[in-house]
């Protein structure tokens, strides 16, 4: 992402929602991605660190959507949620196109250097509606925060297949899905993938 994409008008909704999220006062990252989407991490006491973006709705996109990301780590991987935040972010920005929700982008060689991680999966967070829907004053919904999910690529072929429920059983609980060190584990299903566009990203 440029830093010079640009932004639409902002909607004091989405910054208030996002900082107010989970009853936590927000850590601020230094950085930005790409000069201008703000990165915040909080640590609720009965659930996994949570790195959020506070900017991504002032992206445009074809669909119209508007959409804040959030990424759950283990303490010590904010690193690679730095990753997938700035492939999704690249990806509205350069192509204006949103992630689909329950539908898994492959992209067949893992993005993380050391790891097994090779794809992104939006779902509804363990949080509900509260965390998911970002509403205006009015208490109209005007935008979504996104929760991504780093998988393997097994992972994701068995949520493409069988659905985002039936990878959670299969695994155990959500939280067996967050070390993004995690040995590749489900059998791959089918052969069909759809790409997120950005193959060659790596860390380090």
């Amino acid at each position: 992402m440029s830093n010079d994409v640009p932004l639409a008008p902002g909607e004091n909704a989405f910054p208030l929602h996002i900082f107010d999220a989970l009853g936590l006062d927000p850590v601020v990252f230094k950085d930005r991605i790409g000069g201008s989407v703000m990165v915040i991490e909080k640590r609720p006491e009965d659930g996994p660190v949570t790195i959020l973006t506070s900017g991504v709705s002032r992206l445009a996109t074809d669909s119209g959507e508007r959409i804040e990301l959030a990424v759950e780590v283990v303490d010590g991987q904010q690193g690679a949620a730095m990753v997938a935040l700035r492939i999704v972010i690249n990806e509205i920005a350069t192509n204006r196109r949103v992630p689909p929700v329950l539908a898994p982008w492959r992209n067949g060689t893992p993005f993380l250097n050391g790891t097994e991680i090779s794809a992104l999966l939006v779902t509804p967070s363990r949080w509900g509606a509260s965390f998911d829907e970002i509403r205006n004053e009015a208490g109209q919904v005007v935008g979504h925060v996104r929760t991504l999910r780093l998988l393997t690529d097994g992972e994701a072929a068995v949520a493409g297949e069988r659905g985002w429920d039936a990878l959670v059983a299969e695994v155990g609980s959500v939280d067996a899905l967050l070390d993004v060190e995690r040995a590749e584990r489900t059998p791959q299903i089918g052969s069909e993938r759809n790409r997120c566009g950005s193959a060659s990203l790596r860390t380090g």
